[in-house]
């Protein structure tokens, strides 16, 4: 499944963005992102950032993280570890994580949905 069908499966959920806060989400996850995967990181620097982009619905948080030593297979590691012990929802309905390599770049497109909440990610590895 692409990133291109999470903004469908978000509708097929009930998560319309008339009906539901997406900026609340957006703004939660922004919190929890910085403090588990950038402020004060082993892994990913400060020149790490993170993108509010509600207007693009199969990636509306889109992350840049830079590696501190530039060791790729590192970063996904920990990225997954991270991802599944302090991001995701604790008990989530429906959770797609696609991820694409090149030799000095990886792209995680995620969707992630609990019974009350929805957010789709662009998280980029470099």
């Amino acid at each position: 499944m692409t990133a291109s069908a999470f903004s469908e499966i978000l509708v097929e959920h009930g998560f319309l963005p008339y009906s539901y806060d997406f900026a609340a989400t957006a703004l939660g996850f922004q919190h929890e992102i910085f403090n588990v995967l950038i402020y004060d990181d082993p892994v990913f620097t400060t020149d790490s950032s993170i993108h509010e982009q509600l207007y693009t619905p199969d990636a509306m948080l889109r992350c840049e993280l830079v590696t501190r030593t530039g060791d790729l297979t590192a970063g996904i590691a920990y990225f997954y570890q991270q991802w599944f012990k302090e991001l995701r929802y604790s008990t989530p309905v429906l959770q797609i994580i696609n991820l694409n390599q090149t030799a000095d770049t990886a792209t995680f497109e995620i969707l992630t949905m609990s019974q009350h909440n929805a957010m789709t990610f662009l998280f980029t590895i470099k």
